[in-house]
Formats: structure tokens, C-alpha cells, sequence
């Protein structure tokens, strides 16, 4: 009986015990009827830790993780551009300082060129893509030889230093007499304009034909090859006679044997002397007998007799003047110079009035 007492005793102090032991207070969630410390308990044990997912007071926030890039940071605090932490998808770079140059901005932005500040590695910024200011989209100064025409200072620029081409050395535009020869453009350049040496006009190497006389190498040049027009097909001066170098010249219209009307009168030319027929006149003295009223005038002269058959011969001839039925009713001596390429005329004033010699072509 004794026995049973003291095992009842035992039993009764080991459940006292055990019941002691689960309702202790917890030292990290307190005691009493609030649970946990976090939320409102009124134990004396210490409150949950940042990163529990928990917010607590003092903290801005709690993501329940250490992740720096996100919107919160293992601090329990919002992220910030200067905090050295890089916010994903909101910042570009967080380099922790306030330091505008030094390839992140004061709002967290990677430097870029073209964005206003001279950064690292930049000469210049002037915050636009303009290639032709004095600022190049590469964030570089301006120089001769970048490949970019800078507007108001360089004439070129094709970014070599090619003196061939259509852009110089120094960005300037090629031209004909800057001393360079600009291929498949110019047979030569010799720095100067002159047409009277190797190099003539528009940079082409001189030759005989081209209408400029080289010093000392051609006696003239009048454009062609021909002979017998003064100037001979090697250059130099046709044998002429003195009255093929220097003559007077009939070119009106009115004189050519096809025009009818007037009564203009070869008594008051310009004297008597030598003359050549050109241009809407026609180049001679016509052979046949012009109508009465032709040329202009009332009586048409027209040549009796032959031309020169070669250069340099001198013949005479008579003009006659077709009038009342006579087509030789008035006359006048002439002679007829062969020049070549064209004949002279030494005419006389006509005998009366109105009387014209005439051109045909």
C-alpha cells in the first residue's frame, strides 16, 4: 500500500514537470495569447529578422530574400540610384557615388555619347548625332580627314589623304591649277592657268589642234588641222598671201543672191579693197546670173570668169551687173586671191547706183 502511494506520487510530479516544459515562454516568439513577437505578442523574446517576409517597424520593406537587384534590398530598404546596388530593369548601372564623368550618370544611366557629358575616352559631347558641327556623332573633335564635311570650314572631307582624288589634303575641293592631277579627270595639272605652256585649259596636255599656242613649240593653233586657213596641220604658219591675212568681211543676208527686196547700193562700201564673202552672204561671187532686183539691190553683180584653181594664185575677173534686159549692162575690174579654204575679192565702189556685188554659197 505504501508502495502504490509513492509510484502515484512520482507519476503525478513527472506530469507536473512535462506540462512545466510546454508552457514555458518561447524566447523567440514570447508568451502569452499573441503568438509570435512579429505580431503583436507581449512576450520579452526578440522581434523576427529582416528577410523573413515579414515587414516590421523600421524596416521599408521585406521580400523574404538577400537579392540586391530587386525592388528590395537584403537591407529591407527600397532600392536607390546611388546605393551601389544595380536595380534590374530600372537602372542601367549603380556605382554608388555622385560622380557625373565616370561611365554612370547621377541617375543611374550608363554614359552613352551623345549625352551631353564628356565621359572617359570622349573629346567632346554636345548631346546630338550632327556630323558637320565641330562635335562628331563619335563624340570626337572635328579635324580634317574624319570623313565628315564640317559645315562653313571644310569644302571636303572623304577621310584619306589622297591628293588624287576629288578631295585634298587641307579639305579642300580638287580643281584644275591646284597642282594635283585628279585621276580619270585631268591629263595634267601644273598649278597655273596658263594656255601657252604644257598644260591648257581645263588640265588637258597640250597638242596641235587645240586652239592655244604653246610657247615656243607651235608658230599657231586656230583649233583645227586643216591647211590653207593660215594656220597649217603641224602648227605652223600656212605660205598665205598678205591680202588672205587681212581682208574686210560682207556677211550680210541681205546680199545673198536668194534675197529679193531693198535697194541698197556697193557705191558707198567701206572703200575699195580686199574682201571676203562669210557667213548668211554666203563664201563667193556667184558664176551665173542673178534676176534683176536680187541681192538686195536693183542691178546683182556676178562674176565673169573663173576662180584660182590653186593656193596662193592671184587672178582678174570682171563682175558684171544684170540690168534692163543686159546681164552685163554696167562692169567692174576685180581680181580673185585662192587662200586655201576661201577665196578674196578686190573690189571696186560700183560704178552708179543701185548696184551690189553679190554672195552665193
Amino acid at each position: 500500500m505504501k508502495n502504490k502511494s509513492y509510484a502515484g506520487l512520482c507519476l503525478a510530479l513527472t506530469l507536473f514537470a512535462a506540462c512545466s516544459l510546454v508552457n514555458a515562454p518561447d524566447p523567440v516568439k514570447g508568451s502569452g495569447e499573441g503568438g509570435e513577437g512579429g505580431e503583436g505578442g507581449t512576450g520579452g523574446g526578440v522581434p523576427s529578422p529582416c528577410g523573413n517576409g515579414v515587414y516590421q517597424t523600421g524596416e521599408e520593406c521585406d521580400d523574404g530574400n538577400d537579392i540586391e537587384t530587386d525592388s528590395c534590398l537584403s537591407t529591407c530598404k527600397k532600392p536607390t540610384c546611388g546605393d551601389g546596388f544595380v536595380w534590374e530593369g530600372v537602372e542601367g548601372c549603380d556605382d554608388g557615388n555622385m560622380v557625373e564623368d565616370d561611365g554612370c550618370t547621377n541617375d543611374c544611366k550608363l554614359s552613352t555619347c551623345g549625352d551631353g557629358t564628356i565621359q572617359e575616352g570622349e573629346d567632346c559631347d554636345d548631346s546630338n548625332t550632327d556630323d558637320t558641327d565641330n562635335c562628331t556623332s563619335a563624340c570626337k573633335v572635328a579635324t580634317c580627314g574624319d570623313g565628315f564635311v564640317h559645315a562653313g570650314i571644310e569644302a571636303c572631307d572623304d577621310g584619306n589623304k589622297d591628293d588624287t582624288d576629288a578631295c585634298l589634303q587641307g579639305c579642300i575641293a580638287a580643281a584644275c591649277g591646284d597642282g594635283f592631277v585628279q585621276v580619270g579627270v585631268e591629263e595634267c595639272d601644273d598649278s597655273n592657268l596658263s594656255d601657252a605652256d604644257g598644260c591648257v585649259g581645263g588640265c588637258k596636255n597640250a597638242i596641235c589642234g587645240d586652239g592655244y599656242v604653246r610657247v615656243g613649240v607651235e608658230e599657231c593653233d586656230d583649233g583645227n588641222l586643216l591647211g590653207g586657213d593660215g594656220c597649217g596641220p603641224g602648227c605652223t604658219k600656212d605660205n598665205l598671201l598678205p591680202q588672205c591675212m587681212n581682208y574686210a568681211v560682207l556677211s550680210e543676208a541681205e546680199r545673198n543672191v536668194n534675197y529679193s527686196g531693198s535697194s541698197d547700193c556697193d557705191s558707198n562700201l567701206i572703200g575699195e579693197g580686199w574682201y571676203r564673202f562669210m557667213g548668211d552672204a554666203g563664201v563667193q561671187m556667184p558664176t551665173f546670173v542673178p534676176p534683176e532686183f536680187a541681192c538686195g539691190t536693183d542691178a546683182p553683180g556676178w562674176l565673169q570668169g573663173a576662180y584660182p584653181q590653186s593656193q596662193g594664185q592671184v587672178v582678174n575677173a570682171t563682175v558684171c551687173f544684170n540690168w534692163s534686159g543686159n546681164n552685163c549692162f554696167w562692169s567692174s575690174s576685180i581680181q580673185i586671191a585662192h587662200c586655201g579654204g576661201f577665196y578674196v575679192f578686190y573690189l571696186p565702189l560700183t560704178p552708179v547706183c543701185n548696184l551690189r556685188y553679190c554672195g552665193t554659197n
